[in-house]
């Protein structure tokens, strides 16, 4: 009996060890694809062959091998959400949650200068590499006044301690109040974003104990939604509340975060579908994918709408403007009034919803303006290991307005006060009541 089952088990190995070679003949990149990929606007290699693909960081002064994968895309499409496919001359990497697709230029080599990161690099060279990725990516310099040719005098002159290296990185980064520009090290993290005006010093509250004020002010149990991060509830005076943490989500294994979030929204959707009026609280929520946002805003029209256009850096210029576009989840959208409460802890993914709802009718937007940080992401790993993120893509409105730095401003301002807050009770949301109640979005 053991005998058999032994042999059963091992038929079941072979036969899997079998498929699985058989699906990576048939997913490996092609002919087409394999080679040497460097990003149009720079930044990053993708080096593409039958077994392995790999990911390097490059700066003007260096190139790190940032990650490596197994060459069966069809296994990374369904573990990762990314796929890769050739467009004409080029590359377009599509990466989950992101709204476009990050196009690659075949080069004939990997450059001699690209390996694995070297923890014991010097001071110099991990400057360097951070001073010239900032200058050739970062968009906003003007933006938040700081001359980014003066830094450069920084520059250490002999060897550091992590610490100290640390510290002078830090510094280099000063002024630049912007979210999405982030230093990682076994030391800790940095940014040298501002916290907002209202806030204590030292903070004696942190982004939780603002979400339970809401609760308790909103004086009723929450809902939440599997796997997401959205908490709702509809009150019996027929005002819906929601708050989303963050622009996150659980994603099933082989599905994309946008169809899935807007799938998981039916839930509420569902239950607010006769509300009155809906308050949507992301005040204390710092952001996460855009797929997500716009998974959470099809439920709120019947029409297709390009909200916003986004353009990466390229070099000194930028490059032609991307459209996005929202599709409706279905013909039967939330229709009814909706108060969309933000602050300036409202950052990134968050403020892309807020972006995509202002341009509903139904839609009027209370509190203070948004962080200002709506930028994804560009990320690099430095020579000594050490991680780099900065903000290089420019996001805009239809008309062409600019929040970056400054935030999306609300319709109706209301200023945030942390007097109240301390002691649990939330006067803005208190007021977004009164107006639902009322009648007043506008």
């Amino acid at each position: 009996m053991k005998l058999n089952l032994m042999r059963q088990l091992w038929t079941v190995i072979g036969a899997l060890v079998v498929a699985f070679v058989v699906t990576w003949v048939i997913y490996m990149p092609d002919a087409e694809e394999r080679g040497v990929w460097r990003a149009a606007t720079g930044g990053s290699i993708i080096t593409l062959d039958v077994f392995q693909a790999k990911l390097y960081s490059e700066t003007p002064t260096s190139c790190v091998h940032d990650l490596s994968f197994p060459a069966h895309l069809k296994l990374v499409e369904f573990v990762e959400g990314a796929t890769v496919t050739v467009e004409g001359d080029q590359l377009m990497l599509r990466v989950d949650g992101a709204l476009d697709p990050t196009p690659y230029v075949k080069i004939e080599a990997l450059p001699d200068t690209c390996g694995p990161a070297n923890p014991d690099a010097t001071a110099a060279d991990v400057f360097d590499a951070l001073w010239s990725a900032i200058d050739s990516h970062y968009a906003f310099f003007d933006l938040h006044g700081v001359n980014w040719d003066e830094r450069r005098a920084l520059a250490p002159t002999g060897p550091l301690t992590d610490d100290a290296l640390f510290a002078l990185l830090s510094q280099t980064l000063e002024g630049l109040d912007d979210g999405h520009v982030q230093l990682v090290s076994p030391l800790g993290y940095l940014s040298p974003a501002a916290a907002p005006d209202w806030f204590p010093d030292p903070v004696p509250f942190d982004r939780n104990d603002l979400r339970q004020a809401a609760r308790d002010t909103v004086g009723a149990d929450l809902i939440r939604v599997d796997q997401t991060a959205i908490e709702y509830a509809l009150l019996p005076d027929g005002i819906g509340y929601m708050m989303i943490r963050e622009m996150d989500l659980i994603t099933p294994m082989g599905a994309r975060e946008e169809p899935a979030m807007a799938l998981a929204f039916t839930q509420v959707a569902d239950a607010l579908e006769y509300a009155s009026a809906i308050i949507i609280d992301i005040r204390y929520n710092p952001g996460g994918s855009d797929g997500v946002a716009f998974g959470v805003a099809s439920h709120f029209t019947d029409q297709t709408i390009d909200v916003l256009t986004k353009t990466t850096r390229d070099g000194t210029g930028q490059t032609a403007p991307f459209t996005a576009t929202l599709f409706p989840f279905d013909a039967t959208p939330l229709t009814q009034p909706v108060i969309l409460l933000t602050s300036k802890l409202t950052g990134s993914a968050a403020e892309i919803l807020t972006m995509a709802l202002r341009e509903l009718s139904q839609v009027t937007v209370m509190g203070e303006a948004t962080s200002g940080g709506l930028s994804d992401i560009l990320s690099f790993k430095l020579p000594n290991g050490w991680g780099l993120g900065l903000s290089h893509q420019t996001y805009r409105t239809m008309d062409g307005d600019l929040f970056e730095a400054v935030g999306i401003p609300p319709d109706v301002p209301f200023a945030i006060d942390a007097a109240p807050l301390l002691l649990g009770k939330d006067p803005l949301l208190r007021a977004a009541f009164a107006r639902a109640r009322g009648g007043e979005y506008r």
